[in-house]
């Protein structure tokens, strides 16, 4: 079977999306093409700040989700996810969060992954929750909530911190995004695979991205290296049939605060193709039942 009738089989069997953050760097619709090369049909795009090329709220309009979808299509892509992280708690939130819910309902998401608030902001975000579920709501669109990477005192800064997150929230509409990688860099003294396999139960969806410390801070790489054993998080995560997604964001760094930066020039397109292949690759091995795809 070729590698990309078969990483597709692979995506459609278990609600896989691979996120577009690994192609920081180049223009989506290079990016998606390149996706199509390697089989990816279901696409995570990905816009957060530091994460990706710079943009404004201004720039998530009808026309670019006009655009993007037509360049998916092309390629037998959807989206499934949308990442277009804010803290809710900030001032004009609500605003920015509207803008999201509605890029990625016109996108054909499923899910917008965004941060939920600092500790400091988490009285205004608690405050226009209902309002930003309405929202949500009449865009179609489940707003999944995830625990974040860069050191600062968040509402979800651990598995611990759900319940009592969720239980003042419209479950009908949030959910929780939970990412191992992030609790690395976010609290290092945690032990991620405890932490992700207590977040399981909760969750509704994942990010899995290969994260390994090192003297200058961490760096992300392909997955099966790194820092973290996905393999117990994986089985657990087959258990529910919880959808994820591959996030790789090769050209990322953060410093030994857990502050992100990045290299001036994108990775060369065969980089990125090599490290999402090989974290394909990785997955058909692991992901419990399917050897065989």
């Amino acid at each position: 079977m070729a590698p990309q009738t078969s990483n597709a089989k692979l995506a459609e069997a278990l609600g896989l999306s691979v996120s577009t953050a690994a192609w920081d760097g180049y223009e989506l619709p290079e990016a998606l093409a390149s996706m199509a090369r390697l089989g990816i049909t279901g696409v995570e795009i990905a816009y957060i700040r530091g994460y990706v090329n710079e943009f404004t709220d201004s720039d998530l309009n009808t026309a670019l989700a006009r655009e993007l979808r037509h360049e998916m299509a092309r390629h037998g892509q959807h989206c499934r996810v949308l990442s277009a992280h804010i803290d809710l708690g900030e001032p004009g939130a609500l605003e920015s969060f509207a803008v999201r819910v509605r890029f990625a309902a016109e996108l054909g998401a499923d899910y917008l992954i965004t941060n939920a608030a600092s500790r400091a902001g988490s009285d205004r975000f608690f405050a226009n929750a209902d309002a930003m579920a309405d929202l949500a709501r009449e865009a179609g669109v489940r707003v999944c909530l995830e625990n974040p990477g860069d050191g600062s005192d968040n509402l979800l800064d651990r598995a611990a911190d759900l319940p009592a997150v969720l239980e003042r929230l419209d479950r009908a509409v949030f959910g929780i995004n939970y990412d191992p990688g992030n609790l690395v860099s976010h609290r290092p003294a945690l032990e991620p695979v405890e932490d992700a396999l207590e977040a399981v139960a909760l969750s509704d969806h994942f990010h899995l991205k290969a994260v390994h410390r090192d003297t200058e801070g961490y760096r992300f790489a392909p997955m099966g290296q790194g820092d973290i054993d996905y393999v117990p998080i994986l089985a657990a995560i087959a258990k529910r049939r919880l959808p994820f997604s591959l996030e790789l964001p090769f050209r990322l760094r953060r410093d030994s605060h857990a502050q992100p930066w990045k290299g001036s020039a994108p990775l060369a397109l065969e980089t990125i193709e090599q490290g999402v292949t090989d974290s394909l690759q990785w997955l058909r091995a692991h992901y419990p039942g399917l050897q065989s795809l």
